[in-house]
C-alpha cells in the first residue's frame, strides 16, 4: 500500500510543479522579472521550502534520531538534486543541444561549490556558530547577483495561466499569486506524506536514521526541483530549468547548513561526508561538461558511475 501512496503522491507534487511554474512564469512575464531570478531565486526559495522545514523541525524535536535525520536530509538534498538534475541536464543537452554555446553562467554554480566544501570543511574546524554569517552573505550575494542580471523575461514565452482557463478574465497577476500560494500552502501537505510512507518502507528495511535521511528523504523533498526542471526543459527553457537547480542547490548548501552549524556540533559522519564528495563530484562534472572541457557523452557516464557507487555504498 505504502508503494502505492509513493506513486500518488509523487504524481501529485508533479502535478503542483506544474502550476507553480506556470504561476511564476506568467508573473514573471507581467512584472518583467529577469530569467535568472525567476528560476534561480523565486522558484528555487519556493520548492527548497521543504529542504529547510525538514532540518529545522527535526533539529527542534532534539532527540538523537531526529538530529540524525536533519543532518542527514542536509547532504542528502544536494547530493540527490546534483547527481539526478545534472543528469538529466546531460541527457537533455545530448540529445536536443549538442551544437550549445554559452549555456550558462558558471559563476553561479561556484556559489554552491564554494558553500558545501567550506560546509564539510568546517566538520574539522572548532568555530562553528559563528560560520552562519559566512553562509548568510554567500546566499545574500547570490540573490543580488541573480537581479543584476539585465535579461527580461522573452515576450515570446507568454503563457496562458492555469486559473484562467475557468473564464476568469483579467486580473492577471493576482491570480497568478493566488495560484502560487495555493501550492506553497499545499506542497508541505504532499510532501508529509509521501515522508510517512518513505519512512514506513524504511522501517520495514530497518534501515538507521542516516540512510534513511540519505535515501528517502531526498526523494520526498527534491522531487519539486526536479519537476521544475523538467518541465522548463520541456519547453526549451534549458537556462531556466539549469538555473533551478543551481538556484536550489545554492540554498540548500547556506540556509539548512546554516541550521545544522547552529543546532548541532556539526560532525560529520563518514556515510554522510562521502554523500557530499559525490555531490561536489557531480556538480564538477556538469560544469566542466557544459563549459566544454569534458564530453557531454563522458559527463553523463562519469554521472551514472558517480549513482551507481552511490547505491552500492548505501546497499
Amino acid at each position: 500500500m505504502d508503494f502505492i501512496l509513493i506513486l500518488v503522491y509523487m504524481l501529485l507534487i508533479y502535478g503542483l510543479a506544474e502550476l507553480i511554474v506556470n504561476a511564476i512564469d506568467v508573473l514573471a512575464h507581467e512584472l518583467k522579472i529577469p530569467e535568472g531570478v525567476t528560476s534561480s531565486v523565486i522558484a528555487s526559495l519556493v520548492t527548497t521550502l521543504p529542504e529547510f522545514l525538514v532540518p529545522l523541525i527535526s533539529f527542534l524535536k532534539g532527540s538523537k534520531e531526529t538530529m540524525h535525520i536533519g543532518l542527514g536530509s542536509i547532504f542528502g538534498g544536494p547530493m540527490f538534486l546534483s547527481m539526478f538534475g545534472f543528469g538529466f541536464m546531460l541527457l537533455t543537452i545530448e540529445a536536443k543541444y549538442k551544437k550549445f554555446k554559452d549555456l550558462y553562467d558558471l559563476t553561479n554554480i561556484l556559489f554552491f561549490l564554494l558553500a558545501f566544501n567550506v560546509a564539510i570543511l568546517l566538520n574539522f574546524l572548532p568555530f562553528k556558530k559563528p560560520s552562519v554569517a559566512v553562509f548568510l552573505l554567500i546566499y545574500g550575494y547570490f540573490i543580488y547577483i541573480q537581479f543584476k542580471s539585465q535579461k527580461p523575461a522573452n515576450e515570446e514565452e507568454k503563457e496562458m495561466l492555469f486559473f484562467s482557463k475557468f473564464g476568469i478574465k483579467g486580473y492577471t497577476k493576482t491570480l497568478a499569486v493566488i495560484q502560487g500560494l495555493l501550492v506553497v500552502i499545499a506542497l508541505p501537505f504532499v510532501i508529509d506524506g509521501l515522508v510517512l510512507s518513505i519512512q514506513n518502507i524504511s522501517h520495514i528495511l530497518g534501515w538507521n536514521s542516516y540512510k534513511s535521511a540519505l535515501v528517502f528523504s531526498p526523494l520526498a523533498t527534491e522531487l519539486p526541483e526536479l519537476s521544475n526542471a523538467f518541465i522548463w526543459a520541456r519547453k526549451g527553457r534549458l537556462k531556466s530549468s539549469i538555473g533551478n537547480i543551481v538556484g536550489s542547490l545554492v540554498f540548500q548548501s547556506c540556509m539548512p547548513v546554516s541550521l545544522g552549524l547552529w543546532f548541532t556540533d556539526w560532525h560529520i559522519p563518514n556515510m554522510l561526508m562521502i554523500g557530499g564528495f559525490l555531490s561536489i563530484l557531480s556538480t564538477l562534472t556538469f560544469s566542466l561538461s557544459i563549459s566544454k572541457a569534458l564530453n557531454v557523452r563522458i559527463g553523463i557516464i562519469i554521472i551514472l558511475f558517480i549513482i551507481v557507487l552511490y547505491f552500492l555504498y548505501i546497499l
